[in-house]
């Protein structure tokens, strides 16, 4: 294999790796959810109460 193709070569994988990495860390990520969250219930009296809140 001469120079010129490997060169070619080594440049489309490096392509290729850095677009991988980009999916791997896209995916990676946490999906934000907006409503979602801790919720404090007081009441005269009584301990707070903490509950998480899903949708």
């Amino acid at each position: 294999m001469n120079k010129g193709t490997r060169n070619k070569l080594e440049v489309e994988l490096k392509k290729r790796l850095n677009h991988f990495d980009q999916i791997r860390a896209k995916q990676k990520q946490p999906i934000t959810q907006s409503g979602i969250g801790n919720i404090i219930r007081r009441r005269a009296g009584e301990k707070e109460k903490r509950f998480s809140q899903c949708i």
